[in-house]
């Protein structure tokens, strides 16, 4: 995964674009409403570009703008590692200004239903169940909201993870969940549902999160809660952040004492070099594009398909899992390496059997 650089972008945001392959950056906004939002898209030559909006506090335009852009390569990865016929894509609003929130949601869906179908935008952090219903109102082009056909987002992106997190387990020698110490940071949609199928599975299941009704929920049923700022530093097999993006960098990861970290979260390391540091540390990182690829699953394949039931394909995570953590060990690289030159290899092939434009 090419390296995003940090910072201001000033005049060299084509260039930060270009480093990475980028294909378009849009800026959107509706001063009525106080929207103000950042559409990355990536890659659509390979079919739709897929990726949740996100809503969130950034401290400038120019941090919304580079969050995007990182997501939204991390999307294509997604798509082309889990078979789906298509590329990446991000929204972020800027959530401090909004005024609005439902016209701010309606102008997004209008700019959104502008690109002609190019972009499936979907559910993100900060982006609720009221949000999709109102951008549904103003494009149809929302990715895994159909109203009841399908089961909630996060039931699918629980299960993907589920299997991501059986395959490490085996790959370093533990063959059931049963027993297996897990810890969770971020008790919400996700958090839960994945916390959920752990305790039906027998493991010990520990969890933090800074909303008071989230921990209430997640100790009936039967999460052993921590404080926030333990969660890291906990002693368990399997640390999974389910939060937002960036809990892990220089001054967090020496802290960690999981065995393996799978994260749930978009983008949980700071930057894609942090994975060397924790290889160095001995534990085993999963990449996020990998193993939360459940609801894109699923929801891209009933779109292209009609079909509900996904579970085969769902299933595939683990598989795709162990096959990247073997060739992490046999070529001697990390784990994210592993997933990023897999993926840079099948979008280069498939560029090279693309037919040259027509002279004129």
């Amino acid at each position: 995964m090419a390296r995003l650089p940090a910072g201001h972008f000033g005049m060299e945001l084509l260039q930060t674009m270009a480093l990475a392959g980028h294909e378009q950056l849009i800026a959107v906004q509706d001063s009525a409403s106080g929207l103000r939002a950042w559409i990355a898209l990536h890659h659509t030559r390979r079919g739709p570009a897929y990726g949740g909006i996100r809503v969130w506090s950034y401290r400038n335009e120019d941090e919304a703008a580079l969050d995007a852009l990182r997501l939204a390569q991390a999307m294509t990865f997604k798509c082309v590692l889990a078979g789906i016929p298509g590329g990446g894509g991000k929204t972020v609003v800027l959530a401090d200004h909004l005024r609005d929130r439902r016209e701010a949601v309606h102008a997004l869906g209008r700019a959104i239903e502008g690109l002609g179908g190019v972009y499936r935008a979907g559910p993100d952090a900060g982006f609720d169940e009221h949000d999709q219903r109102h951008l549904a109102e103003s494009t149809q082009w929302v990715a895994h909201f159909h109203d009841g056909v399908l089961r909630p987002a996060e039931e699918a992106t629980a299960e993907g993870a589920l299997w991501g997190i059986s395959a490490a387990l085996k790959h370093v020698g533990m063959d059931s969940l049963h027993g297996v110490r897990i810890s969770l940071q971020g008790l919400g949609a996700v958090g839960l549902a994945l916390a959920r199928r752990l305790l039906a599975e027998g493991a010990e299941v520990f969890g933090s999160d800074l909303k008071v009704a989230a921990c209430a929920h997640a100790r009936e049923i039967g999460v052993q809660l921590l404080d926030p700022t333990e969660v890291l530093r906990a002693e368990v097999d399997v640390l999974v952040p389910c939060a937002l993006g960036g809990v892990l960098h220089e001054l967090s990861i020496p802290r960690i004492g999981a065995r393996i970290v799978a994260p749930v979260a978009n983008n949980a390391l700071a930057s894609a070099e942090l994975a060397g540091s924790l290889h160095q540390r001995g534990v085993l990182y999963l990449p996020d594009f990998v193993i939360n690829a459940g609801a894109l699953i699923e929801g891209a394949g009933y779109e292209s398909t009609g079909r509900t039931d996904w579970t085969e394909e769902i299933q595939g995570i683990g598989q795709t899992v162990a096959a990247l953590l073997a060739d992490a060990d046999a070529r001697g690289v990390t784990p994210m390496q592993a997933a990023a030159s897999r993926a840079s290899a099948i979008l280069e092939s498939e560029a090279a059997r693309q037919p040259e434009p027509a002279q004129s």
